[in-house]
C-alpha cells in the first residue's frame, strides 16, 4: 500500500513558505497539488485583463498545472488558469509572487501574498470516473431495455430522432404499427413538457390531421393537470421510474441503518 503523502505549515513567513513550496511541490509539481490560504492580489492578461485587489483567498495549483483562486463565497472560482500552465514562486519586495503561465492561449496571471495562514500540499491518487444517476438518460435506458413498461408489442426504433421543433427522446411503433412518439422527463412533468410532446407529434404527421400518430409523456410523477392537458390533446401518459444504482462501494444498504 502507497503511503499518502501530506505537508502542511501553518503562517510562516514569506521565506519559510518558499521554501517549503521548494521542498516539498517545486520539484515534484506533476505529483502533488498544493493549496495556499492567504492575503493575496491577482492580475491577469489573457483573453481579457482582470484585477482583483487584496482579500484572504484560496489558491489551489492541481497536479496537471491548473490554477484556481476562490473567494470566501460561491462555487465557482474567481480566477483560474488552464490545465498545463507553468506556476513558478519568487519573492519580491517582501511578498511571495506565484507567476503562471500558460501558451496556447496565451495567459499571463500573477498572484502577490502579503501574508500567509497556511500550505497544504498533497500527494493524490484518483483514477475514479464519475457516475452520473438519475438523469433522463436512465428513464430512456430502462425504457429500452424494458419496452413492455410502457405498454406491450411496442418497438423502439430510434432514440433522439431530430424533427423541426427538435430531437424525440425515443420514436417506435405500437403493435399495431401505429408511429409512437415518446418524451421522457426524469422527475415531475410539468405543463411545458405537454406542449413539447404536442409539437413533436405535430412534426412527424408532417400537417396531416388524418395520420394516425400517438405521443406518449413519461415521467416518474405525473400530476393531475398534466394528465387532463394531455387527454385535452389526445395524449397519452406512462408513470414510468427505473432503479437507480450507483456502482460504488459507497452504496448503502439496509444494514447500514440498523
Amino acid at each position: 500500500m502507497k503511503v499518502f503523502l501530506f505537508h502542511t505549515a501553518v503562517n510562516p513567513t514569506v521565506s519559510d513558505a518558499l521554501s517549503f513550496i521548494e521542498q516539498y511541490h517545486r520539484r515534484t509539481a506533476e505529483k502533488t497539488t498544493l493549496i495556499i490560504i492567504g492575503d493575496c492580489m491577482v492580475e491577469y492578461r489573457g483573453r481579457a485583463k482582470s484585477f482583483l485587489d487584496w482579500g484572504e483567498r484560496i489558491v489551489m495549483i492541481k497536479q496537471d498545472g491548473t490554477l484556481l483562486i476562490h473567494q470566501p463565497v460561491l462555487r465557482e472560482p474567481v480566477n483560474w488558469q488552464p490545465s498545463g500552465s507553468k506556476n513558478v514562486f519568487t519573492i519580491e519586495e517582501g511578498n511571495l509572487v506565484l507567476r503562471s503561465t500558460h501558451k496556447n492561449p496565451p495567459e499571463k496571471m500573477q498572484i502577490i501574498f502579503r501574508s500567509i495562514s497556511g500550505i497544504v500540499i498533497a500527494s493524490l491518487r484518483d483514477q475514479a470516473k464519475l457516475l452520473i444517476t438519475g438523469m433522463e438518460n436512465d428513464v430512456v435506458n430502462h425504457i429500452l431495455l424494458n419496452p413492455d413498461c410502457i405498454e406491450e408489442g411496442l418497438r423502439i426504433k430510434k432514440r433522439e430522432k431530430p424533427v423541426k421543433s427538435g430531437v424525440i427522446d425515443l420514436f417506435g411503433y405500437d403493435k399495431n404499427h401505429v408511429p409512437v412518439v415518446i418524451e421522457v422527463k426524469r422527475g415531475l412533468a410539468n405543463i411545458n413538457a405537454v406542449h413539447q410532446l404536442r409539437m413533436y407529434v405535430n412534426d412527424i404527421k408532417e400537417g396531416r390531421e388524418d395520420v394516425m400518430v400517438r405521443g406518449i409523456l413519461c415521467a416518474p410523477r405525473i400530476p393531475d393537470m398534466v394528465k387532463n392537458l394531455l387527454s385535452d390533446y389526445g395524449l397519452e401518459w406512462r408513470e414510468v421510474s427505473c432503479p437507480m444504482v450507483l456502482l460504488d462501494d459507497w452504496q448503502k444498504t439496509l444494514e447500514d441503518f440498523h
